[in-house]
C-alpha cells in the first residue's frame, strides 16, 4: 500500500471525504420540485430542455449520491477486513470486533435520531409545501412517538435521515463479516471470484426480498474483503491503460444507475469502484487520484462519519424553513441557483455541527471500543 500515515492510507480518507460532499450535493438538489421533469438527473443527457434544467442535470450527475453509497460499502469491506486480520477468530475475539462495530456507528445515529425526533416533538407539524419535490415530502411524513423512536433505534424503521437505511445495510454486513473472512482467507483470486459471483447471482433472486433490500449489497462488502488478493494485478497495470480508462470509468460510474436502474446500477458501478479503490490503494506508479491528498478532503475525511448523519437533517429543517418562510421565492424559475445556496448553506451548518459531533461524540465512542478491545485481549 501507498501514501500512507501511521499506518492509515490518506488517499482513503480524501475519498471519503468527497464521498460525504457528494452525498450531501445529491440531497440538496433534491429539495425543489423542477418543473416539466420527474427526474432532470434521468433524462436523456442529448436532449436540451434549457440551460437551467441541462447545468442542473450535470450536476446531479457529478452529484450521484447511489454512485457514492455504492463505493462506500466496498470501501467498508476492504476496511474490515484490515480489521477482522488482527481478530482472533473465537468468542472473545469475535465480541471484541463486534463491540468496536457497535461503538462505531451507533453512537452518532443515536445522536442523529435523537435530536430528529425532539424537532418532531416540539413544535413541528408535517405541511405540504406546493414548490417541494415529491422527494422532499416523503420525509417525516408520519408521527413521532416512543414506538416509533425505537423502531428506528433498532432499525426496524429507517425514517429518520436520508441516509439510515445504509447503517442497517453496513450492520447486518457487519455481523455477517467474520464468515465473510474466514471464507474467503484461503481460497485463491479464482475462487474469490465465483464466491463474488454467486453473491452477486443471490443479490437478484433469493437476496430480493420485498420490503428488505439489504441483503441485495451484501456482494459490495465480499468485493472490498477480496481487494487485498489482487495487490499484484493492480500493481501491474502500466500508467498509460490507467489513464485511459479512468476517464471513462468515472463517466459510466456516474450515469450507469441514472440509464438503467439502482440494482443493475450498483453491480456496474461496484465493478467500477473496486478497480478504482484498488488504483489507489496498490499502485503508486499513477498520481491521477492524488488530489484526494489535498487539505480539504482530508479535513471532510476525518469528519466524514459524522457528516454523512448530520447533513440530511440540516438540509430538511433548512429547506423547511425556507419554504415557510420565503414561500415568494421563485421556485420553478430559479431552483438551480435555490439548490446551490442550500448546498453551500447546508454543508457549512452540518460541517460545524459535524465537528462538535466527531470531537465530542465520535472519537470519545472509538476510544472506548478501542479500551474495551484491550481489556478483552489482556482477560
Amino acid at each position: 500500500m501507498q501514501n500512507t500515515d501511521n499506518g492509515r492510507i490518506t488517499k482513503l480518507d480524501g475519498l471519503r471525504g468527497l464521498l460525504s460532499l457528494v452525498v450531501a450535493l445529491n440531497h440538496s438538489f433534491l429539495v425543489v420540485a423542477i418543473p416539466a421533469y420527474a427526474n432532470v438527473w434521468g433524462q436523456n443527457y442529448l436532449v436540451f430542455q434549457n440551460l437551467q434544467a441541462k447545468i442542473q442535470q450535470l450536476i446531479m450527475l457529478i452529484g450521484n449520491g447511489g454512485a457514492a453509497v455504492t463505493m462506500f460499502f466496498l470501501l467498508s469491506g476492504l476496511v474490515l477486513g484490515q480489521s477482522m486480520s488482527r481478530v482472533e477468530f473465537s468468542f472473545k475475539g469475535l465480541l471484541s470486533f463486534y463491540t468496536k462495530r457497535i461503538l462505531r456507528l451507533y453512537p452518532v445515529y443515536i445522536f442523529i435520531i435523537l435530536i430528529t425526533a425532539i424537532y418532531m416533538r416540539v413544535g413541528f407539524r408535517y405541511q405540504m409545501f406546493p414548490f417541494a419535490s415529491d422527494w422532499y415530502l416523503w420525509w417525516m411524513n408520519f408521527q413521532m412517538t416512543i414506538k416509533e423512536l425505537i423502531y428506528n433505534f433498532f432499525f426496524i424503521h429507517v425514517y429518520l435521515g436520508g441516509v439510515t437505511w445504509t447503517l442497517r445495510v453496513i450492520l447486518i454486513a457487519s455481523f455477517i463479516f467474520p464468515v465473510f473472512y474466514q471464507i474467503s482467507k484461503k481460497p485463491g483470486r479464482l475462487t474469490s471470484l465465483i464466491l463474488s459471483l454467486f453473491l452477486i447471482i443471490a443479490s437478484f433472486t433469493i437476496f430480493d426480498i420485498n420490503g428488505f433490500r439489504d441483503l441485495r449489497y451484501l456482494y459490495m462488502f465480499y468485493l472490498g474483503l477480496i481487494l487485498p488478493k489482487f495487490k499484484s494485478l493492480f500493481v501491474a497495470i502500466p500508467s498509460w491503460i490507467i489513464y485511459s480508462l479512468v476517464p471513462f470509468s468515472l463517466i459510466l460510474l456516474l450515469a450507469i444507475r441514472y440509464t438503467t436502474d439502482e440494482y443493475f446500477g450498483g453491480l456496474v458501478e461496484s465493478i467500477i469502484s473496486w478497480f478504482i479503490i484498488g488504483i489507489i490503494v496498490y499502485n503508486g506508479k499513477t498520481k491521477i487520484f492524488d488530489f484526494l491528498n489535498q487539505k480539504t478532503f482530508l479535513f471532510f475525511g476525518k469528519i466524514s462519519y459524522s457528516l454523512y448523519l448530520v447533513h440530511f437533517t440540516v438540509l430538511y429543517i433548512l429547506a423547511r424553513l425556507m419554504f415557510s418562510w420565503l414561500p415568494n421565492l421563485p421556485y420553478s424559475g430559479s431552483y438551480l441557483p435555490i439548490h446551490m445556496a442550500l448546498f453551500v448553506l447546508s454543508l457549512f451548518i452540518a460541517t460545524l455541527v459535524s465537528l462538535f459531533v466527531h470531537h465530542y461524540i465520535e472519537i470519545p465512542s472509538l476510544q472506548m471500543g478501542n479500551a474495551i478491545n484491550r481489556k478483552l485481549q489482556k482477560s
